[in-house]
């Protein structure tokens, strides 16, 4: 085992990603990053990203150290350096 915790985060964005905000709630933890991933479609399709006030939702799986770089404010995905998954997917 790594020790690595994975979390899946929920990002509501412009259409373009240039600004985003993390939607509230608390993130969910994994011990693999395949579990993770295999748990975006159902996050995307939760009570919080379709009540979210943005045009698009992003889920992303990330280290806890990635998560804690982005904090709670606004972030630009495109300068992010992390490909997001987004309901379109």
């Amino acid at each position: 085992m790594s020790g690595v915790i994975f979390a899946l985060a929920l990002f509501g964005c412009t259409d373009d990603g240039s600004a985003c905000q993390r939607l509230s709630g608390p993130e969910q933890t994994y011990e693999s990053r395949i579990e993770c991933l295999a748990a975006q479609g159902a996050a995307l399709d939760s009570d919080s990203a379709m009540a979210a006030d943005f045009p698009s939702v992003y889920a992303q799986c990330m280290t806890n150290t990635q998560l804690a770089h982005l904090r709670h404010g606004a972030v630009d995905l495109r300068k992010a350096g992390i490909t997001f998954a987004d309901a379109a997917d």
